[in-house]
Protein backbone atom coordinates (compact mmCIF):
# COMPACT_ATOMS: atom_id res chain seq x y z
CA UNK A 1 0.00 0.00 0.00
CA UNK A 2 1.02 3.63 -0.59
CA UNK A 3 3.13 5.50 2.04
CA UNK A 4 0.83 8.13 3.81
CA UNK A 5 1.88 11.29 4.89
CA UNK A 6 1.32 13.49 8.26
CA UNK A 7 0.66 16.80 7.30
CA UNK A 8 -0.56 20.44 9.13
CA UNK A 9 -3.27 23.27 8.79
CA UNK A 10 -1.94 25.63 8.86
CA UNK A 11 1.55 24.12 7.92
CA UNK A 12 3.58 25.92 10.63
CA UNK A 13 5.66 23.62 12.37
CA UNK A 14 6.21 25.89 15.08
CA UNK A 15 3.06 26.95 16.99
CA UNK A 16 2.49 28.82 20.21
CA UNK A 17 0.46 28.41 23.07
CA UNK A 18 -3.22 28.86 22.47
CA UNK A 19 -3.43 28.33 18.55
CA UNK A 20 -5.64 25.96 16.66
CA UNK A 21 -4.16 23.10 14.37
CA UNK A 22 -5.21 20.22 12.69
CA UNK A 23 -2.79 16.72 12.07
CA UNK A 24 -4.21 15.13 9.18
CA UNK A 25 -2.74 11.42 7.74
CA UNK A 26 -3.14 11.71 3.70
CA UNK A 27 -2.58 8.64 1.65
CA UNK A 28 -2.32 8.92 -2.42
CA UNK A 29 -4.37 6.91 -4.77
CA UNK A 30 -6.60 5.69 -2.23
CA UNK A 31 -9.48 8.04 -2.34
CA UNK A 32 -12.93 5.78 -2.01
CA UNK A 33 -11.27 2.97 0.15
CA UNK A 34 -12.18 1.89 3.74
CA UNK A 35 -9.26 3.03 5.48
CA UNK A 36 -8.52 2.51 8.87
CA UNK A 37 -6.24 4.76 10.67
CA UNK A 38 -2.87 4.19 13.56
CA UNK A 39 -1.30 7.44 15.28
CA UNK A 40 2.18 6.98 16.75
CA UNK A 41 2.25 10.15 19.38
CA UNK A 42 2.99 10.34 22.76
CA UNK A 43 -0.52 12.10 23.63
CA UNK A 44 -2.62 12.20 20.63
CA UNK A 45 -5.48 10.77 21.90
CA UNK A 46 -7.32 10.58 18.82
CA UNK A 47 -9.98 7.19 18.03
CA UNK A 48 -7.86 5.06 15.75
CA UNK A 49 -10.31 4.95 12.78
CA UNK A 50 -9.81 9.27 12.21
CA UNK A 51 -7.27 10.63 10.06
CA UNK A 52 -6.91 14.05 11.45
CA UNK A 53 -6.71 15.35 15.19
CA UNK A 54 -7.35 18.77 15.68
CA UNK A 55 -5.61 20.38 18.65
CA UNK A 56 -7.95 23.46 19.56
CA UNK A 57 -5.62 25.22 22.14
CA UNK A 58 -2.51 23.72 21.94
CA UNK A 59 -0.23 23.83 24.84
CA UNK A 60 3.32 22.96 24.98
CA UNK A 61 2.45 18.81 26.03
CA UNK A 62 1.27 18.79 22.11
CA UNK A 63 5.09 19.17 21.02
CA UNK A 64 6.02 16.17 19.81
CA UNK A 65 6.31 13.57 16.51
CA UNK A 66 3.65 12.53 14.72
CA UNK A 67 3.38 9.39 12.47
CA UNK A 68 0.60 7.35 10.83
CA UNK A 69 -0.32 4.26 8.97
CA UNK A 70 -3.19 2.97 7.17
CA UNK A 71 -4.79 -0.38 6.69
CA UNK A 72 -7.34 -1.63 4.32
CA UNK A 73 -9.21 -5.27 5.30
CA UNK A 74 -5.75 -7.13 6.46
CA UNK A 75 -3.49 -4.85 4.48
CA UNK A 76 -0.93 -2.50 6.83
CA UNK A 77 0.95 0.48 4.70
CA UNK A 78 4.14 1.64 5.80
CA UNK A 79 4.52 4.33 8.81
CA UNK A 80 4.64 7.85 7.80
CA UNK A 81 7.56 10.00 8.20
CA UNK A 82 7.93 11.62 11.66
CA UNK A 83 6.52 15.48 11.38
CA UNK A 84 8.18 17.44 14.77
CA UNK A 85 5.38 20.04 15.97
CA UNK A 86 6.83 22.52 18.05
CA UNK A 87 4.40 24.32 20.94
CA UNK A 88 6.40 27.11 22.63
CA UNK A 89 4.78 29.91 24.89
CA UNK A 90 3.08 32.84 23.42
CA UNK A 91 5.04 34.95 21.66
CA UNK A 92 5.64 38.85 22.39
CA UNK A 93 7.16 40.52 19.70
CA UNK A 94 9.86 43.02 19.55
CA UNK A 95 9.57 47.22 18.31
CA UNK A 96 12.30 49.07 17.12
CA UNK A 97 11.92 52.70 16.00
CA UNK A 98 13.82 54.72 13.29
CA UNK A 99 14.72 57.21 14.13
CA UNK A 100 14.71 57.60 18.53
CA UNK A 101 15.12 61.33 18.34
CA UNK A 102 13.37 63.13 16.46
CA UNK A 103 13.61 66.49 14.04
CA UNK A 104 10.23 67.77 13.59
CA UNK A 105 8.30 67.12 10.77
CA UNK A 106 9.82 63.86 10.03
CA UNK A 107 8.59 60.47 8.70
CA UNK A 108 9.42 57.98 12.12
CA UNK A 109 9.32 54.21 10.89
CA UNK A 110 8.03 51.79 13.18
CA UNK A 111 9.33 47.64 12.68
CA UNK A 112 7.64 44.78 14.22
CA UNK A 113 9.55 41.64 14.53
CA UNK A 114 8.01 38.43 15.32
CA UNK A 115 9.96 34.43 15.46
CA UNK A 116 10.02 32.94 12.19
CA UNK A 117 8.34 35.91 10.04
CA UNK A 118 7.58 34.24 7.40
CA UNK A 119 4.69 32.36 8.96
CA UNK A 120 1.80 34.19 7.74
CA UNK A 121 1.96 37.13 10.22
CA UNK A 122 -0.01 40.34 10.13
CA UNK A 123 0.73 43.90 11.92
CA UNK A 124 -1.07 45.88 14.15
CA UNK A 125 0.12 49.16 15.20
CA UNK A 126 -0.66 51.01 18.48
CA UNK A 127 -0.09 54.49 19.96
CA UNK A 128 0.58 54.22 23.78
CA UNK A 129 -1.62 56.82 25.72
CA UNK A 130 -0.98 57.72 29.35
CA UNK A 131 -3.12 56.11 32.11
CA UNK A 132 -1.46 57.25 35.06
CA UNK A 133 -4.33 55.68 37.32
CA UNK A 134 -3.07 52.56 36.57
CA UNK A 135 0.59 53.54 35.99
CA UNK A 136 0.29 52.12 32.18
CA UNK A 137 -0.71 53.20 28.90
CA UNK A 138 -3.73 52.19 27.08
CA UNK A 139 -3.14 51.50 23.26
CA UNK A 140 -5.03 53.12 20.29
CA UNK A 141 -4.81 51.77 16.55
CA UNK A 142 -3.15 54.01 14.76
CA UNK A 143 -5.02 55.03 11.15
CA UNK A 144 -4.40 51.73 8.57
CA UNK A 145 -2.43 49.89 11.21
CA UNK A 146 -5.06 46.64 11.39
CA UNK A 147 -3.76 44.08 9.61
CA UNK A 148 -1.27 45.35 7.73
CA UNK A 149 0.68 42.93 5.85
CA UNK A 150 3.69 44.51 6.17
CA UNK A 151 6.17 44.12 9.13
CA UNK A 152 7.01 48.12 8.99
CA UNK A 153 5.09 51.28 9.72
CA UNK A 154 5.67 54.64 8.09
CA UNK A 155 4.52 57.83 10.37
CA UNK A 156 4.95 60.67 8.40
CA UNK A 157 5.01 64.44 9.83
CA UNK A 158 5.39 63.51 13.61
CA UNK A 159 6.32 66.53 15.78
CA UNK A 160 5.95 65.39 19.24
CA UNK A 161 7.51 62.44 21.78
CA UNK A 162 4.82 59.69 21.64
CA UNK A 163 5.03 56.03 22.86
CA UNK A 164 4.29 53.50 19.87
CA UNK A 165 3.14 49.41 20.55
CA UNK A 166 2.86 46.69 18.04
CA UNK A 167 1.53 42.71 17.63
CA UNK A 168 1.17 39.86 15.66
CA UNK A 169 -1.90 38.03 14.15
CA UNK A 170 -2.32 34.87 12.08
CA UNK A 171 -4.61 31.97 11.30
CA UNK A 172 -8.88 31.42 11.02
CA UNK A 173 -9.96 32.13 13.44
CA UNK A 174 -6.63 34.76 14.40
CA UNK A 175 -4.15 33.92 17.02
CA UNK A 176 -2.42 37.58 18.68
CA UNK A 177 0.94 37.28 20.35
CA UNK A 178 1.31 40.03 23.14
CA UNK A 179 1.48 43.53 22.46
CA UNK A 180 5.54 44.22 22.08
CA UNK A 181 7.06 46.45 24.49
CA UNK A 182 6.88 50.33 24.40
CA UNK A 183 9.37 52.01 22.44
CA UNK A 184 9.54 56.01 22.25
CA UNK A 185 10.06 58.73 19.63
CA UNK A 186 11.65 62.24 21.53
CA UNK A 187 11.59 65.05 20.45
CA UNK A 188 13.69 68.01 22.34
CA UNK A 189 11.25 70.67 20.70
CA UNK A 190 9.30 72.11 23.30
CA UNK A 191 5.65 73.07 22.52
CA UNK A 192 2.84 74.98 24.21
CA UNK A 193 0.63 71.42 25.31
CA UNK A 194 3.00 70.11 27.80
CA UNK A 195 6.98 70.81 28.57
CA UNK A 196 9.59 69.99 31.05
CA UNK A 197 12.09 72.03 32.57
CA UNK A 198 15.30 70.91 34.11
CA UNK A 199 17.37 73.03 37.10
CA UNK A 200 19.86 73.57 36.91
CA UNK A 201 19.70 74.01 33.31
CA UNK A 202 22.35 71.94 31.82
CA UNK A 203 22.95 68.47 30.57
CA UNK A 204 25.82 66.97 32.61
CA UNK A 205 25.67 67.01 36.09
CA UNK A 206 27.33 65.07 38.96
CA UNK A 207 26.80 62.40 41.31
CA UNK A 208 24.86 63.39 44.36
CA UNK A 209 23.81 66.94 42.75
CA UNK A 210 20.22 67.86 43.88
CA UNK A 211 17.97 68.22 40.40
CA UNK A 212 14.15 69.12 39.64
CA UNK A 213 12.32 68.12 36.70
CA UNK A 214 9.03 70.25 36.22
CA UNK A 215 6.32 69.84 34.13
CA UNK A 216 4.61 72.72 32.56
CA UNK A 217 1.22 73.17 30.82
CA UNK A 218 -2.87 73.36 31.62
CA UNK A 219 -2.99 69.48 32.93
CA UNK A 220 -3.34 68.73 37.33
CA UNK A 221 -1.75 65.21 36.65
CA UNK A 222 1.63 64.34 35.68
CA UNK A 223 4.04 61.34 35.76
CA UNK A 224 7.80 61.93 34.85
CA UNK A 225 8.81 58.68 32.67
CA UNK A 226 12.86 57.70 32.77
CA UNK A 227 13.93 55.90 29.73
CA UNK A 228 17.84 54.19 31.32
CA UNK A 229 20.76 53.44 29.73
CA UNK A 230 20.60 49.97 30.33
CA UNK A 231 17.04 50.00 28.28
CA UNK A 232 14.80 50.12 31.27
CA UNK A 233 11.85 52.12 31.09
CA UNK A 234 10.56 53.88 34.35
CA UNK A 235 7.06 54.28 34.70
CA UNK A 236 6.97 56.74 37.46
CA UNK A 237 9.60 58.82 39.81
CA UNK A 238 10.60 57.88 43.03
CA UNK A 239 10.24 61.88 44.28
CA UNK A 240 7.31 63.16 42.65
CA UNK A 241 6.03 66.75 44.75
CA UNK A 242 2.88 68.04 42.60
CA UNK A 243 4.09 67.92 39.11
CA UNK A 244 8.24 68.74 39.91
CA UNK A 245 10.87 65.24 40.23
CA UNK A 246 13.23 65.66 42.62
CA UNK A 247 16.18 64.11 41.96
CA UNK A 248 19.54 63.23 44.00
CA UNK A 249 21.81 61.89 41.12
CA UNK A 250 23.83 58.74 40.67
CA UNK A 251 25.18 57.13 37.94
CA UNK A 252 22.21 55.16 36.79
CA UNK A 253 19.70 58.69 36.64
CA UNK A 254 22.20 58.99 33.17
CA UNK A 255 18.71 58.75 31.42
CA UNK A 256 15.84 60.40 28.65
CA UNK A 257 13.21 62.01 30.56
CA UNK A 258 9.89 63.21 29.27
CA UNK A 259 6.74 64.17 31.43
CA UNK A 260 3.03 62.34 30.44
CA UNK A 261 0.09 64.34 31.28
CA UNK A 262 -3.03 62.52 32.55
CA UNK A 263 -4.93 63.10 29.18
CA UNK A 264 -2.12 62.05 27.35
CA UNK A 265 -0.04 64.27 26.28
CA UNK A 266 3.36 64.05 26.38
CA UNK A 267 6.42 66.89 27.26
CA UNK A 268 9.42 67.25 25.36
CA UNK A 269 12.14 64.77 26.14
CA UNK A 270 15.98 66.19 27.91
CA UNK A 271 19.00 64.01 28.18
CA UNK A 272 20.49 63.79 31.54
CA UNK A 273 24.16 62.36 32.08
CA UNK A 274 25.77 62.16 35.17
CA UNK A 275 28.99 62.22 35.52
CA UNK A 276 31.31 59.59 37.33
CA UNK A 277 34.18 61.22 37.70
CA UNK A 278 34.51 62.88 40.88
CA UNK A 279 37.59 64.64 40.11
CA UNK A 280 36.27 65.97 36.59
CA UNK A 281 34.83 68.55 34.54
CA UNK A 282 31.22 68.72 33.17
CA UNK A 283 30.06 70.74 30.27
CA UNK A 284 27.70 73.35 30.88
CA UNK A 285 25.50 73.12 27.80
CA UNK A 286 21.86 73.71 27.44
CA UNK A 287 19.20 70.97 28.04
CA UNK A 288 16.76 72.47 25.46
CA UNK A 289 17.63 72.84 21.31
CA UNK A 290 18.92 76.63 20.88
CA UNK A 291 16.88 78.94 18.09
CA UNK A 292 19.01 79.64 15.23
CA UNK A 293 20.61 82.89 15.42
CA UNK A 294 20.59 83.03 19.13
CA UNK A 295 23.80 83.17 21.08
CA UNK A 296 24.57 80.38 23.53
CA UNK A 297 28.22 80.14 26.05
CA UNK A 298 29.37 76.88 26.46
CA UNK A 299 31.60 76.57 29.83
CA UNK A 300 33.40 73.78 31.70
CA UNK A 301 33.25 73.42 35.47
CA UNK A 302 34.23 71.25 38.26
CA UNK A 303 32.42 70.36 41.69
CA UNK A 304 34.80 72.40 43.82
CA UNK A 305 35.32 75.32 41.25
CA UNK A 306 32.46 76.37 38.89
CA UNK A 307 34.49 78.99 36.47
CA UNK A 308 37.91 77.62 34.68
CA UNK A 309 40.24 79.27 32.51
CA UNK A 310 42.36 77.48 29.86
CA UNK A 311 39.65 75.03 28.79
CA UNK A 312 40.11 72.76 25.43
CA UNK A 313 36.36 73.06 23.41
CA UNK A 314 35.51 70.47 21.24
CA UNK A 315 32.65 69.86 18.27
CA UNK A 316 32.42 66.34 17.35
CA UNK A 317 35.86 65.43 18.26
CA UNK A 318 37.40 68.31 16.59
CA UNK A 319 39.29 70.76 18.30
CA UNK A 320 37.36 74.26 17.70
CA UNK A 321 39.39 76.59 20.72
CA UNK A 322 42.45 76.57 22.85
CA UNK A 323 43.52 79.97 24.65
CA UNK A 324 42.93 81.01 28.18
CA UNK A 325 39.11 81.63 27.75
CA UNK A 326 36.80 79.58 30.01
CA UNK A 327 33.35 79.58 27.65
CA UNK A 328 33.04 78.88 24.01
CA UNK A 329 30.83 81.61 22.72
CA UNK A 330 28.52 81.30 19.81
CA UNK A 331 26.83 84.63 18.62
CA UNK A 332 24.53 83.85 16.38
CA UNK A 333 23.92 80.01 16.31
CA UNK A 334 23.50 78.01 13.35
CA UNK A 335 22.52 74.54 12.35
CA UNK A 336 26.41 73.53 11.36
CA UNK A 337 26.83 74.42 15.26
CA UNK A 338 24.75 71.43 15.86
CA UNK A 339 26.70 67.99 17.15
CA UNK A 340 28.50 66.79 19.98
CA UNK A 341 30.11 68.94 22.32
CA UNK A 342 32.93 68.26 25.18
CA UNK A 343 35.16 69.88 26.96
CA UNK A 344 38.93 68.95 28.50
CA UNK A 345 40.84 71.14 31.50
CA UNK A 346 43.96 69.80 32.67
CA UNK A 347 44.31 66.95 30.63
CA UNK A 348 40.75 65.64 32.01
CA UNK A 349 37.92 65.08 29.40
CA UNK A 350 34.13 65.56 30.20
CA UNK A 351 31.75 63.39 28.81
CA UNK A 352 30.20 64.73 25.66
CA UNK A 353 26.94 66.10 24.89
CA UNK A 354 24.41 66.84 21.88
CA UNK A 355 23.46 70.27 21.36
CA UNK A 356 20.21 70.56 19.27
CA UNK A 357 19.79 73.83 17.20
CA UNK A 358 15.97 74.15 16.20
CA UNK A 359 15.46 76.15 12.61
CA UNK A 360 12.98 78.28 12.14
CA UNK A 361 11.44 77.60 9.32
CA UNK A 362 8.72 80.24 7.60
CA UNK A 363 5.48 77.83 6.79
CA UNK A 364 3.94 77.50 3.07
CA UNK A 365 0.53 80.05 4.95
CA UNK A 366 3.09 82.79 6.34
CA UNK A 367 4.81 82.72 2.81
CA UNK A 368 1.62 83.46 0.95
CA UNK A 369 0.40 85.49 3.43
CA UNK A 370 3.31 87.68 2.99
CA UNK A 371 2.99 87.75 -0.88
CA UNK A 372 -0.40 88.60 -0.41
CA UNK A 373 0.25 91.48 1.85
CA UNK A 374 3.15 92.82 -0.50
CA UNK A 375 0.59 92.84 -3.57
CA UNK A 376 -1.73 94.93 -1.59
CA UNK A 377 0.40 97.46 -0.68
CA UNK A 378 1.72 97.96 -4.36
CA UNK A 379 -2.11 98.01 -5.51
CA UNK A 380 -2.80 100.73 -3.22
CA UNK A 381 0.40 102.89 -3.89
CA UNK A 382 -0.50 102.69 -7.33
CA UNK A 383 -4.66 103.60 -6.79
CA UNK A 384 -3.25 106.59 -4.51
CA UNK A 385 -0.11 107.82 -6.42
CA UNK A 386 -0.76 106.88 -10.52
CA UNK A 387 -3.30 109.51 -10.91
CA UNK A 388 -1.04 111.89 -9.39
CA UNK A 389 1.93 110.75 -11.25
CA UNK A 390 0.01 110.99 -15.30
CA UNK A 391 -1.22 114.21 -13.86
CA UNK A 392 2.36 115.58 -13.18
CA UNK A 393 3.19 114.43 -16.65
CA UNK A 394 0.75 116.38 -18.74
CA UNK A 395 1.88 119.26 -16.29
CA UNK A 396 5.42 119.07 -17.59
CA UNK A 397 5.36 122.32 -18.64
CA UNK A 398 5.50 124.71 -15.62
CA UNK A 399 3.39 127.20 -14.21
CA UNK A 400 0.62 125.83 -16.50
CA UNK A 401 0.01 123.01 -14.25
CA UNK A 402 -1.50 125.48 -11.44
CA UNK A 403 -3.75 127.05 -13.61
CA UNK A 404 -5.13 123.20 -14.94
CA UNK A 405 -5.83 122.64 -11.64
CA UNK A 406 -7.29 125.97 -10.65
CA UNK A 407 -9.68 125.57 -13.68
CA UNK A 408 -10.70 121.99 -12.65
CA UNK A 409 -11.89 122.83 -9.28
CA UNK A 410 -14.13 125.88 -10.83
CA UNK A 411 -15.73 123.42 -13.31
CA UNK A 412 -15.90 121.30 -10.56
CA UNK A 413 -17.80 123.72 -8.27
CA UNK A 414 -20.04 124.54 -11.65
CA UNK A 415 -21.12 120.66 -12.48
CA UNK A 416 -18.84 120.94 -15.34
CA UNK A 417 -16.49 118.12 -16.64
CA UNK A 418 -13.97 117.51 -19.61
CA UNK A 419 -10.47 119.22 -19.75
CA UNK A 420 -9.34 122.86 -18.73
CA UNK A 421 -8.44 123.62 -22.15
CA UNK A 422 -11.76 122.89 -23.54
CA UNK A 423 -13.10 125.83 -21.05
CA UNK A 424 -14.02 129.03 -22.97
CA UNK A 425 -12.89 131.14 -20.51
CA UNK A 426 -9.68 129.59 -19.62
CA UNK A 427 -7.70 132.85 -20.43
CA UNK A 428 -9.73 134.54 -17.88
CA UNK A 429 -7.82 132.93 -15.07
CA UNK A 430 -5.70 135.96 -13.58
CA UNK A 431 -2.36 133.53 -12.46
CA UNK A 432 -1.85 136.41 -10.04
CA UNK A 433 -5.19 136.35 -8.31
CA UNK A 434 -5.07 135.71 -4.46
CA UNK A 435 -7.90 134.29 -4.66
CA UNK A 436 -7.28 131.90 -7.97
CA UNK A 437 -4.29 130.69 -5.93
CA UNK A 438 -6.37 129.85 -2.55
CA UNK A 439 -8.45 128.38 -4.63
Amino acid sequence: LNKPTVTLQPSWTQIYSGETVTVRCEIQGGEGAQWTYEWRAAKLNTPPTSNEHRIIRATESDSGGYSCRGRRDYFFSEWSDIITLTVSYKPRPVLTVSPSWLSPGASVTLNCEVEHPSAGWSFYWYKAVPDLSEKSSSYELLPDGSGTAQDSYIIHGQTHTAGYVCRAGRGDPEYHTDHSQPKFVWSADVHSAASLTVSPDRVQHFTSDSVSLTCEGNFTEWRVRKFSEDGRLYSDCRRMTGSTCNINTSESDTAVYWCESGSGEFSSAVNITVQNDGNGPILVSPVHPVTEGASVSLSCSLRTQKILSNVFFYHNDKLIQNDTRGELKISAVSKSDEGFYKCQYSGRESAQSWMSVKVTVTTPESSSFSLLMIFRLILGFLFIFLPFLLFGFRCSKGDRCVYETIRRCENTENGQRGDPEESSDYNDVDPNSATALKS
